[in-house]
């Protein structure tokens, strides 16, 4: 009995995608082919499962739930308790009801601790995490880090951490996005994601700093970080966005630094204006500021030859 429910669970699961329109209310079973739904009788526990896989799929997935927990309730120790446990989270993820959808997985792995399922689940938690982080970026991270904590070092655990970095990073979370991303170099270092991580750690450096006011510290280690991916991906599919991350930091920090020449000459401190200024000249020289600091040079330069 057992052995058949999971071989129907198994083929709802793929088949409730692609099933023909004209069968939507119908259902499969091995012994009898299609079955009609309005011939199954509700006070037998295998066709009122049966009949809840038949709402679901013809899409009708909160009655499908209120279906499987209701058989849930009524036979709690039967065979179908663990399928009807997996179809409750698939209806969820089906409605677009992503964190309910992994709220349901996850209660089916308490129930069912080292069930054979257990691959199956997680990858349809990560489905879940994924689809959420569209919507909420911020409350897929939870589910990316669940995942982690029930196989750490299992197929899924490096694509949940770079997941996590890319949350953070959709929802602005800039040095939260860098730590995930240098979690991932740390744990998974031979992942397929890790020239993808090294790159996005001095971008989201970057982002931060495009959002302070001052704070050269981090924007050196940003410009430090691209570097780091250029020197060792120097063909690498992001490359070319590496270079640009790395011109930006420099025009940001070549900015700064006028901004504090500026100060300077404000202050009528014209020595400590001018070491600034042939600074950026000297240490940014393909930034638009190296220009405009050699031109404010020149013109102070005419101005001490003027009053000479």
């Amino acid at each position: 009995m057992r052995h058949k429910i999971f071989l129907l669970m198994f083929w709802v699961v793929l088949c409730w995608v692609s099933i023909q329109d004209a069968y939507a209310k119908w259902v499969w079973n091995k012994e009898s082919g299609w079955v009609d739904p309005l011939t199954l009788n509700p006070g037998i526990p295998d066709q009122r499962y049966k009949l809840a896989l038949a709402m679901a799929m013809d899409r009708k997935y909160d009655s499908a739930v209120k279906e499987f927990q209701a058989l849930l309730k009524r036979y709690p120790k039967s065979d179908l308790v663990e399928p009807c446990m997996f179809n409750i989270g698939h209806a969820y993820f089906l409605a677009g009801k992503y964190k309910k959808a992994f709220n349901a997985y996850e209660r089916l792995l308490e129930r069912f601790p080292g069930t054979r399922l257990t691959g199956l689940v997680l990858e349809k938690e990560f489905q879940a995490g994924v689809a959420l982080m569209e919507l909420k970026p911020l409350g897929s991270v939870d589910i990316f880090e669940k995942i982690i904590e029930h196989n750490p070092m299992g197929p899924l655990a490096p694509d949940c951490q770079v997941k996590m970095g890319d949350a953070y990073f959709q929802a602005q979370e800039y040095e939260d996005a860098a730590d995930a991303y240098r979690k991932l170099l740390e744990t998974y270092p031979k992942s397929e994601w890790a020239p993808y991580a090294l790159y996005r750690i001095p971008l989201s450096r970057l982002n931060v700093e495009l959002r302070r006011e001052r704070d050269m510290g981090k924007l050196q280690k940003a410009r430090e970080g691209f570097e780091e991916y250029i020197a060792n991906y120097p063909e690498g599919p992001l490359t070319q966005e590496a270079k640009k991350g790395f011109h930006d930091v420099e025009e940001l920090m070549a900015q700064r630094e006028y901004q504090t020449a500026e100060f300077y000459l404000r202050k009528k401190n014209l020595q400590a204006a001018i070491v600034y200024l042939q600074g950026i000249r000297d240490r940014f020289p393909n930034t638009s500021w190296a220009e405009k600091s050699q031109e404010t040079l020149d013109f102070l330069k005419k101005i001490s030859v003027a009053k000479k």
